[in-house]
Parts: C-alpha cells; structure tokens; sequence
C-alpha cells in the first residue's frame, strides 16, 4: 500500500526519525495543519476577490503571497511553546485570527471559543501575547488565591491614563503600593479598605439602600397614573430610573446626576465607547462621543467636590475623598469617580431589567413571586390633609431576604443566565497553576462567566437553560459546600469580588418587589421574547439588551388609589448572595 505523501504526514514522519517523543510529532502535525488551513483559508479569499472583480489574478497572486509568507513566517519564526502549557488553540489567519476575533465579537470571543473547545483551559496567541482561556472551577480558585502572581493591578496601571485621562502625576500616584504588598498606604488600598467597609452590611448601607429606594419610588409612582397605564420604553426607563437613583445614593442630594439630568446619557454614552476609550488610539476621533461625554460628567463630579458635596453624601464617598486628600490626588477626584461609577452603574442597571423581563415573561413565577410579596407587605390608613382617609402600604425590606426566597432566587439565577464577563489576571512571573500547567510571564489569564455558569457538571442537566428555583434548591442542600465556590462569576471572585454587591443585592430585589406587586405589564406586541444581549461590551458584567422592549405598565385591578411606600424597619443591607 503506498504512502501518504500529505506535507503533515511528511512531517509526522520526519519528526518520527529524529527521535521526539511521540506526543511531540502528533503536535507537530497539528500545528503544520492547522498552519495549512491559515494559507487554505487566505487562498479562498483571494479565488473569491479575483472572482468579484476581474483583475485577472493580480489580487490573487497578491493575498496568496502575503498567505504563504505569513504561513511560513508563522511556522518557522513564530512561538515556541513550552509542553507543560495549556493546550494551544491555533488561529486560521496567522498573527492576527484572534484578535480578529476579539474586535469582532468582544468579549464573547472567549465564551465562543470555550464553547467550541470544552477545555478546562487553553493558550491563544495574539500578536506578541499569550492568553490563557481557565473555564474550570478548581483552576479559577487557583488562579484566585496565587493573587500576587497571578494579578489585577498591571490592568489598573495600563488603563488608568486612558480610561481616567490623566496624566504622569496621577498615574504615579494609582500605581503606589496599588496591591498592597508594602503595607497599609497608597491610595488603592486606602480607597479600596473605605469602600469595603461603607458597602459590608452596616448602618452606612442601610442609609444608602434607603436614599436609593426613597429616590427611585419617584420614578415608579407616575407609572400607575391614567387609566389607559403608560406606555414606556423598559430599557430606557429602567436606565433613568436607576442612574439617577443610584448615584443619589452614593453623592446625597447634591447629586449632579439629579440636578443635571443630561449626566445620564453623557455617562452611558461614555460607556458605549469605553473600548476604543481603553485602547488609547485617536480617541478623540474614534470615540469621540464618549471622549466629549467624559468631559462633561468628569467635570460636573469636580464641581460637587469643589462645593463640598461629599459632606453630605454616604460614607463611600466620605472615604474617597479623604483618599485623595490624603494622597495628593483632590485634583482628579472628578475623574477618579469614574471608577466608582462603572462600580455603581454598569451591572445593577441592566441585570434590574432581566430580572423584570424574566418575571413578567413566565406568568407562573409572577404569580408566585407576588405571593411572597404580598406576605411582606404591611396596610394601613393614613388621613389626608382634606380629611379623608387613604390606604397605605408598605413592603417591609428587611424581610425580602427571609420571606421572599423564590424572588430572591429568580435574582441570582438572573445574574447566572445573563453574565457575560471576564475575570483578568496578569502572570507576573513564570509558575505553574496548580501544578498541572505552566503560565509564561507577562501572559494574560482569562476567565469567562458564561462558560462556568453553564457546566452541566455544576449546575445540572438544564444547565443552560432559566430555572427561577434553582438556588431554592440549593439553599436546601444539606451541605452547601457542595457548590463549588468559583462557579458563580457575578461578581469576580478572590481579590477582586465585588465589594458593592450586597448594596446591589439589596436595590434590584427591592425595586423588583415594587414593581411586581403594584403593576401588570405587557409587551406592545402582545407577545414576551427575552432580547439577546448588546455584544460586545468589555466594562460590564451583565450586558444591557441589543433591542429595548415597548411595554405598557397598568396599575394591578384594586390598587387604585392605594399609596405605596418601601418600609424600612430594621436592616435593610443585609442580603447573602451566592459569590465566588
């Protein structure tokens, strides 16, 4: 029988004869294929240009050239990868697939990727860079607790002056002792300590889940008035409603984002270019809009630190400012609250209207969840200036967590379903991860959400699909540390978990309970479908919908003229929340 004559098998056997270990050939082999498929792939892109225009081979000849230098090029000079690293994922356009790649589908680049190749972990090479894609429970906690090795802070130094748009000074002054490693100074870990302790469930919190929900009832009040109900965009709604009463929370009532209500599309307009913004090329032109909105809302946080604001605000933003006092940095509190913004803003906003959709879409869990609700709330009469009386009543918040289970469930698994983040690290030296895979220094660790989010193996057969009971469940296991705790990516994990989600916690599960006990709400078509989600975004967890939805929202039949307020007996902060 005669022999194949493939270039990969030429090299299998090549290989073959000067000894590797067999393993090393196989390699080899795939690495020349799939190198082969790269010069295949630009081949047919050129075939097909000749054929669309007629240039008689010239385009041709032209991109198939470029195809065999890079191919070659990317086989004899390109990089050489140690046998103990994670399996490579090769790229059919040599160099530059990948990134190719990551501008075309963002973030969700990776989820695509783990998704076609079931790995615990593997390797991409971009230009120059490796990536180390970690979609495993066990080896997301190791890359969790080697945080001195394995992290955030290179992330912090390269995109303070893009995304802050500061300078050499202010940078110098991020970059100090940023991890901590020196002991208790710097201004991250004194802003950082500040924020942990304003946001732990405390007095601090109460007061700032109580102005947030007293400031958003202004916003869910008029959508019972008329009789007809009120036609609303729920996105847009929910995005106004949450940027003003959210940030009330955090500056008080000297908020510029309630004085100045175009802050609000100044700051989301920002956000929609935060990648470009990110990157630092041509800014000004090729994020423009959010370059201008920048200005704009930077300037009015200077403003209320100029006037004193924060006398007047929470205890967060009490610490960060004395932060920057303490350390020089006054001058750029303005643009420093940033940060805090995206902190605040970016995550609770969008997963408050899934949260929404998936209730008011499964007529079954709206019913359930109104029951529990309705057990929560207290009725009263009040007498009224003209000397009649009105009914009034209250959802006490305090007993959300403990009496309303099923919404307090539906919440979390919203944040499962619907969290397409990364977690980053930076590998500061050569190491093994948890002794299996070695990780070259100045590489880029990634760790997507999704893919964890849904492994069968930790979440079950429907792994992939809504279960609104599926932390009722596990609430009832006998022995919760069963669950592995880095298999739910919300809110990161390890030395980056969030410290602002019990605040979130509590603000989207109390809202929800207003809105679901005092209105019905249908979509303009008649008809519920859960939107897909904007692709692409690289700040946030939970990515707001690619389309907003039309509804109507109507008062419920028998809550005419009944006064509804949020109780705030007791703790109002003190939310548990499944976390890695």
């Amino acid at each position: 029988m005669a022999m194949s004559t493939s270039p990969s098998d030429q090299l299998r056997h090549a290989s073959l004869s000067i000894g590797p270990r067999p393993e090393e050939a196989e390699n080899a082999a795939r690495l020349y294929d799939s190198r082969l498929l790269s010069f295949n792939a630009l081949l047919d892109i050129a075939t097909m240009l000749d054929m669309e225009t007629g240039t008689i081979g010239a385009v041709a000849f032209t991109v198939t050239t470029i195809a065999a230098i890079l191919t070659l090029a990317s086989y004899f000079l390109g990089p050489k990868y140690d046998q103990r690293e994670p399996p490579v994922i090769h790229q059919k356009i040599p160099y530059v697939g990948h990134l190719v790649g990551l501008i075309q589908y963002g973030l969700s680049y990776f989820e695509l990727l783990s998704t076609k190749h079931p790995l615990p972990v593997f390797t991409l090479q971009t230009l120059g860079k490796r990536i180390y894609v970690v979609n495993s429970p066990d080896l997301i906690s190791a890359v969790q607790k080697d945080a001195k090795v394995l992290s955030f802070s290179p992330f912090v130094s390269w995109m303070s002056p893009r995304i802050f748009d500061v300078g050499e000074e202010a940078v110098a002054i991020i970059n100090e002792n940023m991890d901590g490693a020196k002991g208790h100074y710097g201004l991250l870990p004194e802003i950082s300590r500040g924020m942990h302790n304003a946001l732990a469930p405390s007095d601090s919190l109460d007061w700032m889940t109580r102005t947030m929900l007293t400031k958003l009832q202004e916003y869910i009040d008029p959508l019972g008035t008329g009789k007809g109900g009120m036609d609303i965009h729920l996105y847009k709604w929910v995005r106004r409603a949450f940027t003003v009463a959210s940030t009330e929370a955090v500056y008080g009532p000297k908020n510029p984002f309630n004085h100045k209500p175009e802050l609000e599309d100044a700051f989301w307009d920002f956000e929609s270019d935060i990648t470009m913004i990110a990157l630092g090329v041509a800014t000004p032109i090729t994020a423009r809009k959010g370059w201008q909105a920048r200005i704009k809302f930077t300037e009015a946080l200077t403003e209320y630190f100029d006037n004193n604001g924060q006398e007047t605000g929470s205890d967060l933003i009490k610490a960060r400012w004395a932060g920057n006092v303490k350390y020089g940095a006054h001058s750029y509190g303005g643009r420093f609250e940033i940060g805090n913004l995206i902190g605040v803003l970016i995550n609770a906003t969008p997963t408050f209207f899934w949260v929404l959709v998936h209730v008011f879409s499964r007529p079954d869990l709206l019913a359930n969840i109104r029951s529990e609700i309705s057990n929560i709330t207290d009725e009263g009469t009040e007498a009224t200036p003209s000397g009649t009386f009105k009914t009034v009543r209250s959802i006490v918040v305090s007993r959300l967590k403990q009496d309303c289970p099923l919404l307090h469930s539906t919440y979390q698994e919203t944040l499962r379903i619907q969290t397409h983040n990364t977690s980053a690290r930076w590998v500061t030296k050569d190491t093994m991860l948890a002794d299996q895979y070695f990780l070259k220094a100045d590489s880029v660790i990634q760790m997507p959400g999704y893919p964890v989010h849904t492994l069968s193996s930790v979440w079950g057969p429907d792994a992939q699909s809504f279960n609104p009971h599926r932390f009722l469940k596990l609430e009832k296991k006998k022995d919760k540390s069963k669950q592995h705790p880095a298999s739910f990516r919300s809110f990161g994990g390890g030395a980056t978990l969030c410290p602002g989600r019990h605040f979130a916690t509590a603000e989207i599960c109390a809202a929800a309970a207003m809105f679901v006990i005092r209105f019905d709400m249908t979509p303009a078509d008649g008809k519920w479908e859960v939107p897909d989600y904007a692709h692409g975004k690289v700040a946030s967890a939970v990515p707001p919908p690619a389309k907003d939805i039309k509804v109507r929202v109507t008062s419920r039949k028998g809550m005419e003229g009944v006064e509804w307020r949020f109780g705030f007996e007791g703790s109002v902060s003190k939310f548990e929340v499944f976390s890695g």
